[in-house]
């Protein structure tokens, strides 16, 4: 066996970035028994050994959907649910959210509630204390809860101009604190004013789209914000934003924010977040292997017919997993050849599996005699 392969000689010397450091004579020998440990033997099956490392503890995982993240709560998927929002890459996560954290110099109470009245997605329903609606003239007539309007810095014409840009068939009148709708249409009914009144009501006023929620807390002396609902690209372009630090739990938008070697450290961390909050500890080179399949070919994929699973070489292997008859077929069509290098395909058809001493061939040198 040669020394790339031999793991007893390779675990012998650390690597180069662990070398040189400074540490104790004993903190040294913990490190080299613990690099000694990681090693795997040619031949490990160190796929169906992650796989089983994650899918045992995964049973242990409550079915709780939601749980509250602070005291002044952003309800969050939690437990198995999330666990398969992530391995299965799902588009679209149940509670999408952020970790918004700030830059030194806007790290206090004042800022960070600042931030969050950028960051929260305002509505007109939001701003409106008392709504009635005039039949006989078929208009809606608002009155706008001043406190709100404060807070958030809007006026009467902020307002008229978003609702306008959102609703064309919308005529908006300010007067004061009052704010009268009507249709720019000669020809309306009230069921057609009904309408006009839900979407000028949805027209969005300030904020970013698709944030609901933003909670203020402090940590240790440092402020931060956690959303409900997320926005990354636009939220890292604020000035106030520490782009370093700041993250989605949408794994779809980190490929595409910030990229694919982001996603992968990311897969990691939710995964162990999501199991440590359960108690579960899981060592981080299986969560690893997991990740780096998820995200080997520059797109993400999930543990499905339509990710990993689906997009291996070997005919039989893809055909074991659901949907036979179309693999099948479609290979057939095609004149793929199936060369049995997997564990699956050779148990399949029933032949010793390149793992362990199966990965190695040995042939006897028999003489002429």
């Amino acid at each position: 066996m040669t020394d790339n392969l031999s793991w007893k000689k390779r675990a012998q010397k650390l690597p180069e970035k662990h070398q040189n450091l400074d540490l104790t004579d004993e903190q040294e020998e913990t490190l080299k028994e613990r690099y000694k440990q990681m090693q795997y033997e040619p031949g490990e099956s160190i796929g169906a050994v992650a796989a089983q490392s994650l899918g045992e503890p995964a049973t242990q995982l409550t079915m709780e959907t939601y749980h509250s993240a602070g005291a002044a709560s952003v309800s969050l998927t939690a437990g198995l649910p999330r666990l398969e929002e992530i391995v299965d890459a799902r588009r679209n996560p149940k509670t999408p959210a952020m970790d918004v954290y700030l830059t030194e110099d806007y790290s206090n109470e004042e800022d960070a509630k600042k931030v969050a009245r950028k960051l929260r997605e305002v509505k007109f329903e939001d701003l409106i204390k008392k709504d009635t609606l005039d039949i006989m003239g078929l208009k809606v007539e608002y009155e706008l809860n001043p406190d709100l309007t404060d807070d958030y810095d809007v006026d009467g014409e902020d307002i008229r101009s978003r609702i306008k840009d959102s609703v064309k068939k919308a005529k908006v009148t300010v007067e004061e604190n009052q704010i009268v709708l009507e249709s720019t249409e000669d020809d309306y009914d009230l069921r057609d004013l009904k309408d006009l009144k839900n979407d000028a009501e949805e027209a969005r006023i300030k904020g970013i789209k698709g944030i609901e929620q933003v909670v203020v807390s402090e940590e240790n002396g440092e402020w931060r914000l956690q959303t409900a609902g997320t926005s990354l690209r636009k939220t890292l372009k604020m000035e106030e934003v520490d782009q370093d630090r700041t993250i989605s739990n949408h794994l779809y938008e980190i490929k595409k924010v910030i990229g694919i070697e982001a996603l992968r450290q990311r897969i990691v961390e939710e995964i162990n977040e999501t199991l440590e909050k359960q108690g579960i500890g899981v060592n981080d080179r299986h969560i690893m292997l997991l990740a780096d399949m998820m995200t080997k070919e520059g797109e993400l994929n999930g543990t499905t017919r339509y990710g990993i699973v689906g997009n291996k070489d070997s005919v039989l292997a893809r055909s074991a997993y659901e949907e036979t008859k179309k693999h099948l077929t479609q290979a057939s069509l095609k004149g793929e050849t199936d060369k049995l290098d997997g564990t699956i395909e050779n148990l399949i058809v029933g032949q010793a599996v390149p793992t362990g001493t199966g990965t190695v061939d040995l042939k006897p040198g028999f003489n002429a005699e």
